[in-house]
């Protein structure tokens, strides 16, 4: 992997980094912690999920969550990183409300809808960290796609949030 000039540094949210590598280490650490995390409370919120279309679709983005965090992990490790990251507090605060039987899915959806409300900004960050890999073309691929999977599934979220939400007349 390439390392940094003088004039030239790597950036993922409010860090910098001196070479490529660290760059790609974090991003593929943090990655596969959001991943991992999204998986585990889709997999609660399934077990109590009332509507079975909104089932049937958390099922595969579940899957597709866990799959990521799969292949995240093993390209970290491949590259000798190790496994950090862990989600943010808030985030593991959620999970009662994913996991809870007396919430609905449409209440759930307009939580995750309100948190995706602009997906572009949501993902930028990312795409624009990603952007910046240039030596490690291998890690750029993976990353590239599962962004693009990222897309695919916030698109449904949200289509579906206001399918089991529709607009009041």
């Amino acid at each position: 992997m390439a390392t940094a000039t003088r004039a030239e540094a790597f950036s993922y949210r409010d860090h910098t980094f001196a070479t490529e590598g660290e760059l790609v280490l974090r991003l593929l650490d943090e990655f596969r912690c959001a991943e991992q995390f999204a998986a585990e409370y889709l997999r609660r919120w399934i077990e109590v999920s009332d509507q079975e279309r909104v089932r049937g679709g958390l099922r595969v983005i579940q899957q597709r969550e866990e799959y990521h965090g799969r292949l995240l992990e093993a390209r970290l490790r491949e590259l000798g990183g190790v496994p950090a990251c862990t989600p943010p507090e808030a985030r593991q605060r959620d999970v009662p409300f994913y996991a809870a039987a007396d919430r609905t899915d449409a209440e759930k959806l307009l939580a995750v809808a309100a948190r995706l409300r602009d997906p572009n900004a949501v993902l930028q960050p990312l795409r624009d960290a990603v952007a910046q890999v240039q030596s490690d073309q291998q890690t750029r691929v993976l990353l590239d796609l599962l962004v693009e999977d990222e897309v695919s599934s916030v698109q449904w979220l949200r289509g579906i949030c206001a399918a089991v939400n529709p607009p009041a007349a």
